[in-house]
C-alpha cells in the first residue's frame, strides 16, 4: 500500500513540476512580448518626434519665405511708386503724343508678368501635388519641385489615396 502511495506522490510531483515549467515559459513569453511592445512604442514616438521637428522646420522656412516675399513686394511697390512720381512730369509732356515711354511699358510688362506668376501660383498645394503625382513623379521629386518635405508629400498622397478608396 505504501508503495502505491509513493508512486502516486512521485507522479503528482512530476505533473506539478511539469505545470510549473510550462507556466514559467508562458510568463517568459509574455515578458518578451511586453519588451517588444515597449520597443515599438519608443520607435513610434521617435518617428513622430522627428516628423514634428521636420514640420516645424518647414513651417519656419515657409514663414521666412513669406516674409521675404512680402518685403520684396513692398520694395517693388515703393520702387514703382517712385518711378511713377519721377516720370509723371515726363508723362504729362508725352500724353500729347499718346505714346508711353519705354520704362513705363517695361513696368507694365513686369506687372503683367507678376500677375501671371501669381495666378499660376494660385493653384492650391494639393492640386500641384496631385498633378505632379499623376505625371509620374515620385514623392521625393515632388517635394523638391514644391520645396516641401518628402514626408509631408508621402502622407498627403497616402491620405488622398485612402480618401479616394473610402468614397
Amino acid at each position: 500500500m505504501s508503495t502505491l502511495l509513493w508512486l502516486l506522490s512521485f507522479t503528482l510531483h512530476g505533473v506539478l513540476l511539469y505545470a510549473v515549467i510550462i507556466l514559467y515559459m508562458r510568463l517568459a513569453a509574455v515578458k518578451e512580448t511586453e519588451k517588444q511592445q515597449k520597443k515599438m512604442l519608443e520607435e513610434t514616438e521617435n518617428t513622430l518626434a522627428a516628423f514634428l521637428l521636420e514640420l516645424k522646420e518647414e513651417n519656419e522656412k515657409l514663414i521666412d519665405n513669406l516674409d521675404a516675399a512680402s518685403s520684396q513686394t513692398e520694395e517693388k511697390q515703393k520702387t514703382e511708386h517712385l518711378h511713377a512720381e519721377q516720370h509723371s512730369e515726363r508723362n504729362a509732356v508725352q500724353e500729347e503724343d499718346n505714346t508711353l515711354p519705354e520704362h513705363i511699358e517695361g513696368l507694365i510688362n513686369e506687372v503683367e508678368r507678376t500677375e501671371e506668376n501669381v495666378n499660376s501660383d494660385a493653384r492650391s498645394f494639393e492640386d500641384q501635388v496631385m498633378a505632379l503625382h499623376e505625371q509620374g513623379y515620385a514623392a521625393g521629386e515632388i517635394a523638391q519641385k514644391l520645396k516641401s518635405g518628402k514626408t509631408e508629400i508621402e502622407l498627403f498622397l497616402k491620405f488622398r489615396s485612402k480618401a479616394v478608396k473610402d468614397s
